[in-house]
């Protein structure tokens, strides 16, 4: 009975180790380890051996695999490289690693063209996504509903701010309408996403303004919220 125990305990030690060891691993950049001298001179390496690269290539792995949506390197993309577009010289982008690319906006982008300096942190970018830009409106400027939407939004006084990207004035935007019809379904302008989810158009978001749900949703997504402003020009237009 005592020896079944101890070994329940070995069992559960283990598994509480080897579960902290996978969660450092994943918080922490791996590829900074070294080894002491002293270990290194009796032979200790982990790349001394297949198999402790093989174990190394792993752990890795589990470290940098993030779930990221072609919308949010998208996002990314507009708000980080406001110099930058989907369509430059002959119609292709400089994308570090893989050379010039011609971006096909009816298939799916592959992510590094929307960090084409090869910075490929995507957990970091998504944090700057989260917490600098968390809604994002797609607008045109000469667009009526666009205006509107734009007008409404102001009136709430919004922190962080709307970042808004204005399609018509940029070399790739019939690029950016076509890859944000794919990926969130709506094809006009404007298009207001919130934490990369599309909430709709000057209509939809007017609507949940009338029904008092707009504030109550941007304020369940993290934004402070200090308006409506009371007999806005968005009430009036």
């Amino acid at each position: 009975m005592a020896s079944t125990y101890r070994r329940r305990r070995i069992v559960w030690s283990f598994i509480f180790l080897a579960g902290c060891a996978l969660f450092y691993v994943s918080t922490h950049d791996i590829s900074s380890w070294s080894i002491p001298a002293s270990l290194k001179d009796l032979g200790f390496s982990p790349s001394s051996s297949r198999a402790g690269q093989v174990a190394i290539a792993k752990l890795k792995d589990i470290a940098q695999r993030q779930p990221v949506d072609e919308v949010q390197g998208l996002l990314y993309f507009v708000t980080q490289y406001t110099d930058r577009r989907l369509v430059e010289d002959d119609g292709l982008i400089a994308v570090e690693g893989l050379g010039r690319v011609a971006v096909d906006p009816e298939d799916k982008v592959d992510l590094r063209v929307y960090a084409p300096d090869g910075d490929d942190k995507w957990e970091s970018h998504l944090r700057v996504l989260t917490e600098e830009y968390p809604l994002v409106v797609f607008s045109k400027t000469y667009c009526p509903f666009s205006q509107r939407a734009k007008a409404l939004l102001g009136s709430y006084a919004i922190n962080p701010s709307p970042f808004v990207v204005e399609l018509n004035t940029r070399s790739d935007g019939p690029v950016l309408q076509k890859i944000l019809a794919r990926v969130t379904g709506r094809r006009t302008v404007p298009n207001v996403l919130l934490h990369g989810k599309s909430i709709g158009g000057s209509d939809d978001i007017h609507a949940l303004h009338e029904s008092h749900q707009l504030k109550r949703i941007l304020e369940e997504a993290g934004l402070e919220v200090n308006g409506p402003v009371v007999d806005s020009q968005a009430d009036t237009i």
